[in-house]
Order: C-alpha cells, then sequence, then structure tokens
C-alpha cells in the first residue's frame, strides 16, 4: 500500500519543553489510523506538526513529498485537518462555512458547478443539509461539529487528520463520523484520528497508536495494541477485555494500583 502520510523521527518543542521526541509512524492509502494515549501525551501536537502547523524537526512526509517543499495551496489541497474545539467566530450560514473548505480549490471569482457538487454531498453525508441558510453561530455543539466535519469533507483532501472527531456526539453520530471517515479511507484516502473512546477506536480504527509522554510506545492492530499491562501501564486503569466479533471491547473498570 501506498504511505500517504509519513513521519521519522519527528519531534516538537513548545515554549523549550520537548512535547514529542523521535515518533515515527506511517499512515497508508485505504486506512484509518486511530492515535490513542493519556493527556497530555502529544496526540494533538503530532497532528498539527504534521499539518504543518507546529514546527517539527525530523521528517514529515505527505504522498511521498517532504511537507515543508510544499506551498501552502498544495498542503491544503493534500491534508485537511480538523481540530478540536469546532468554534465559529462568525455568524455565516452553514453552506458558506462548508464552502470555506473548497478555497484551495477555487478557480476563478466564484464557486464552479464542482465546487457546489462538493460542498451538497459533504454536507448530505454529515445531515447537516438542514442546517443549510442557518448562521452557524445559533447550531449546538454537536451540530457544529458536523458542519466541520463537513467543511473537511469539501476540501476532497485525500488526507485527513481528525483531533477528537467524535467529542460531543451523540452515540449515532458518534459512529456516524467514524462510518464516514471509515469510507473515506475505503476510497483511497487516508485518516489519522485521535480519539478518546478506546471502544470506537478498537471498532474503527484498522490499527492504533499509542502515545505516551510525547513517545510511541505501542503500535499495531487494537487486539495486539490494548493489553492488560499496556492499559496499566499507560493509562493507570485496570480494564475488562471482552471479545465481540472477533475484536477486543474494553471497559475501563477500576485505577491500577
Amino acid at each position: 500500500m501506498t504511505a500517504l502520510v509519513t513521519a521519522r523521527n519527528v519531534g516538537v518543542s513548545l515554549n523549550r519543553r520537548r512535547v514529542l521526541e523521535d515518533v515515527g509512524l506511517e499512515v497508508a492509502a485505504g486506512e484509518l489510523v486511530a492515535i490513542i494515549g493519556p493527556n497530555g501525551a502529544g496526540k494533538t501536537t503530532l497532528l498539527r506538526a504534521l499539518a504543518g502547523l507546529a514546527r517539527a524537526t525530523g521528517t514529515i512526509e505527505i504522498g511521498g513529498t517532504a511537507l515543508k517543499r510544499l506551498g501552502l495551496a498544495e498542503r491544503a489541497r493534500r491534508v485537511a485537518y480538523l481540530p478540536q474545539g469546532h468554534v465559529f467566530h462568525w455568524p455565516l450560514a452553514v453552506t458558506d462555512i462548508v464552502g470555506l473548505g473548497r478555497l484551495p480549490r477555487t478557480r476563478g471569482s466564484g464557486p464552479s458547478l464542482a465546487d457546489r457538487e462538493a460542498v451538497a454531498a459533504a454536507m448530505a453525508a454529515t445531515g447537516t443539509t438542514e442546517y443549510a441558510d442557518r448562521p452557524v453561530t445559533q447550531l449546538s455543539g454537536g451540530e457544529r461539529a458536523r458542519v466541520a466535519l463537513a467543511r473537511v469533507l469539501a476540501t476532497e483532501a485525500p488526507v485527513i487528520l481528525a483531533d477528537e472527531p467524535t467529542a460531543s456526539l451523540d452515540p449515532r453520530y458518534q459512529i456516524i463520523v467514524l462510518d464516514i471517515l471509515r469510507r473515506h479511507a475505503e476510497k483511497g484516502g487516508a485518516v489519522l484520528a485521535v480519539l478518546h473512546d478506546l471502544g470506537l477506536a478498537t471498532r474503527h480504527a484498522d490499527r492504533i497508536v499509542v502515545l505516551d509522554k510525547g513517545r510511541v510506545v505501542a503500535a499495531g492492530s487494537p487486539a495486539a495494541v490494548l493489553t492488560h499491562r499496556l492499559l496499566e501501564t499507560t493509562f493507570g486503569v485496570r480494564a475488562e477485555i471482552v471479545e465481540r466479533r472477533g475484536m477486543p471491547v474494553i471497559i475501563p473498570w477500576s485505577l491500577s494500583p
């Protein structure tokens, strides 16, 4: 499989504090890879580094090209970044917000037919069509989260970097969002998503990368990675691990001693 995201020996320092050290990973076309780890492990910083939003040492490649060699427009066409929080400061209509995702591909003075079709498809996929004319600032947190995802999908970038894409969503839309990301991967894209829900990670991710204290401490299939020992040493919890349809189901049960 072709690697769409490659990171080798990546390090990041913030305010003279080393946040990431010697991080390496690959995400191939067709893969959804989940990043998990305790709070403060460096998960968001890693996504920001891969998106070119945090200065990093080491090597980062997108589609085989060094990230530092990509201009801003080309970078935006290759990588769509979904930050956590989904903060919108201006009361723009939802259609206009989603349309911003087309800016890296817009040619000329106005949206093309392809632009309008991409926006409509992204809104249909995320269930936001009914909000098309509403100011985004009038929506609930969960609704805004889906609008933010629609904007990312409208970009049609092969790589999606999603930071807690299921935060503030009810269980139904958590599954819908991860199904959307899964379909993006199945169409030949690559998804790297920070997730805190271990159940969602095990059911939807092809592979899991575990960060702790700025380093990768485990990587592999959900069944191989999410062991009793890792959950105790990395997350500080004892858990029940049961199998359902060939996949591990993690039930955090108590704090580890």
